[in-house]
């Protein structure tokens, strides 16, 4: 498991399951990747980024140099949203949203992520 990851995780708090975006999530910057600087970013940017699931909540994380996260614990969830378009549904990708208890807009969005239904079924698990 990545040291990005292990340094958010509380005391006795353990990873379930991790998953990286979809290369689809970074098309435009692949559609130039004759040009190698957006190439290089895409991938950067691809496994810097991980939806992870522990036992205790769920956490986003991305950033290579600098650290980004924002974590919800399951007993704030009310909802998990999958969104997925005829080309998701094909491509097998789809976006994963996440509501908490103070309502309004998802608290966390997964964007491009494989196996959306999946992993909706792996967080409503462990949501009691």
């Amino acid at each position: 498991m990545s040291k990005r990851i292990e340094r958010h995780l509380h005391e006795g708090e353990e990873v379930q399951y991790v998953e990286r975006p979809s290369w689809l999530k970074y098309h435009k910057q692949l559609a130039l990747s004759p040009l190698i600087i957006p190439l290089i970013d895409a991938t950067m940017k691809k496994y810097t980024t991980h939806l992870v699931i522990t036992n205790d909540r769920v956490l986003l994380r991305h950033g290579l140099v600098g650290d980004h996260s924002k974590a919800v614990r399951y007993n704030n969830m009310t909802t998990v949203k999958v969104h997925q378009s005829a080309m998701g549904a094909i491509l097998n990708y789809g976006h994963i949203h996440i509501h908490t208890q103070t309502g309004g807009h998802a608290d966390l969005v997964f964007q491009y992520i494989k196996n959306p239904i999946e992993v909706k079924k792996k967080i409503e698990r462990r949501m009691k």
